[in-house]
């Protein structure tokens, strides 16, 4: 089995490499794109979709896409502009996969429970539920699915959408202002308060990154032991209960042996998320790898991670 894995360095695209190395061939192909420029960020991806065919040859092959800077805070120019660099390599591994080529391999695309179930109805959300977005980022997710929906029908690759709550874990990236975890964690050690635009009683649902990650490779894996004729399947990887915002203060100040500082504010974005995001899949649920990681074990190894990035570099990002 080759491997390519489109962000490699972030959050999820690490403990996917770390769960995939041991039993396929990783793709090492420089994954460092340029996404703030889109035209470039298409041209890198077109050389190295090229560069991966070539490298698989004979073999099975799994395209894991984990990349983009999009958030639910993103303008739609910034969702347009990553929905083009999307379609550009869709576009190149068609122009770049043969026939059989395309028969033996599979591509998994990280999509987001929440952003795509945001406006949805009569919870809890399956696979199922009608999507609704209420945000350039959600439509955008929604929009990038269709073209993996037409990519498989047209070609006959496998294609998972695995739509993931909302994923924490070690070395999450803060400039991007989203990781409610690890802001809090970062916020304890600076002794500076974390901003809410949302009321203490939200609820959502949080798992840790190994989790999803070891979860993705059990259900990407199974396309290829399938005798159905599905070739695109959504699923759900989710933890099975939902934490508020106000439990996850209560159990940081118990683990972490200090209070939280929290200010409660209001901004366009936060008034237009709903209180609650309860999902439960209903698809190859025998399959699932439920969460080993509880959420104190977690919070802890979020808080050692900070720790050990400032004893080695410092602070790296300003309040």
């Amino acid at each position: 089995m080759k491997v390519w894995i489109i962000g490699s360095g972030g959050l999820l695209g690490r403990s996917l490499e770390q769960h995939v190395a041991g039993a396929a061939e990783v793709f090492n192909s420089d994954n460092k794109f340029d996404w703030n420029n889109g035209t470039v960020a298409s041209r890198q991806l077109a050389d190295r979709c090229k560069l991966f065919f070539a490298h698989v040859a004979q073999d099975q092959w799994t395209i894991y896409w984990c990349a983009g800077r999009g958030t639910l805070n993103s303008p739609a120019a910034q969702m347009h502009e990553e929905n083009l660099v999307f379609e550009n390599l869709l576009r190149a591994i068609d122009a770049e996969s043969s026939p059989t080529i395309r028969q033996r391999g599979a591509m998994f695309f990280a999509s987001s429970a929440g952003a795509v179930y945001a406006g949805s109805k009569n919870p809890p959300f399956t696979e199922m539920t009608v999507t609704k977005s209420l945000t350039p980022y959600g439509d955008a997710k929604i929009h990038q699915e269709a073209l993996l929906r037409d990519l498989s029908s047209r070609l006959g690759i496998r294609v998972l959408v695995g739509r993931i709550s909302n994923i924490y874990g070690t070395r999450q990236d803060l400039t991007k202002n989203q990781g409610l975890i690890s802001t809090i964690c970062y916020s304890v050690l600076r002794r500076q308060p974390v901003n809410l635009f949302v009321p203490l009683e939200t609820s959502r649902n949080y798992i840790f990154v190994e989790d999803v990650a070891r979860s993705i490779v059990t259900h990407t894996r199974k396309m290829f032991e399938s005798d159905s004729i599905e070739k695109f399947r959504i699923k759900l990887i989710v933890a099975p209960d939902n934490l508020t915002i106000g439990s996850i203060l209560n159990i940081a100040r118990s683990v972490l042996r200090a209070r939280p500082l929290v200010t409660v504010s209001s901004n366009k974005h936060g008034a237009s998320q709903p209180q609650s995001l309860v999902f439960k899949s209903v698809v190859d649920t025998s399959l699932d790898v439920y969460p080993t990681t509880g959420f104190t074990v977690g919070i802890k190894r979020v808080m050692a991670d900070l720790q050990a990035a400032f004893l080695r570099t410092g602070w790296q990002r300003s309040s």
